[in-house]
């Protein structure tokens, strides 16, 4: 595509809900089929790259596995490209918000970071098969949630992972002087609004319980996987 506009936008996700928020609601160019089980490679980015019509590309990986390949895109492409190392969804999204059409590249990409940064991550998922990871014993279907990519703890239940991940990160934001101030809970392929709903005004009851004023809402992302992103900020 002729680098018609001063500013374009790649990232990558998976869910048809996902799709739906980067693309339409945060106006990224191209969204590229990928994430935790299924990384595109250089030349997909390089050619959802090609694909946006500007002269500078921020592209946004969300997933610390698919940052090198975004990364090696540069060289090739023949426009600048900017590569935000979001290693979440999460993270994507908070960086996408905090663009600035009025400013330049650098210091959207550094504006555009800091919010990344921000943002504390949890996932709910399922073990695939057993095994021993970072000192827990994991059996095959259990739940597993992480904070920040690290393995929290192990659960029978989703509708009690999620909201015990969530007082986990809050309470961990607060232990670092960190605000909170919005907990966004991302929904996965399968989950159903109710159930989210539920999870949603189980955290507001935490965090009633832990005297924490907070912004609590559920967004459908259809992810594969993971059950549920958990957004803090």
């Amino acid at each position: 595509a002729e680098p018609e506009n001063e500013y374009g936008f790649v990232s990558v996700s998976a869910g048809d809900g996902l799709y739906s928020l980067f693309h339409d609601d945060l106006a990224c160019d191209q969204v590229v089929s990928g994430g935790q089980t299924m990384n595109p490679s250089t030349d997909d980015i390089l050619s959802a790259v090609q694909a946006t019509p500007a002269k500078t590309v921020f592209v946004l990986p969300n997933n610390k596995n698919i940052i090198l390949a975004a990364e090696q895109a540069v060289p090739l492409a023949d426009r600048r490209v900017c590569v935000l190392p979001t290693r979440t969804i999460p993270q994507g999204i908070a960086a996408m918000l905090a663009f600035n059409p009025d400013e330049d590249a650098d210091t959207n990409t550094l504006a555009m970071q800091r919010a990344a940064d921000n943002v504390s991550t949890g996932s709910v998922t399922f073990a695939a098969r057993d095994s021993d990871f970072e000192g827990h014993k994991i059996q095959e279907g259990q739940i597993l949630a992480l904070d920040n990519g690290k393995l929290s703890f192990v659960d029978t239940d989703v509708a009690v992972a999620a909201p015990r991940l969530a007082r986990r990160l809050v309470r961990g934001r607060l232990a670092s002087d960190k605000d909170v101030n919005f907990i966004t809970v991302i929904y996965g392929e399968g989950v159903s609004e109710r159930d989210a709903n539920a999870v949603c005004e189980n955290i507001r009851g935490k965090m009633a319980r832990m005297g924490v004023e907070v912004d609590v809402s559920a967004i459908p992302g259809g992810q594969p996987v993971y059950y549920y992103f958990i957004s803090v900020e």
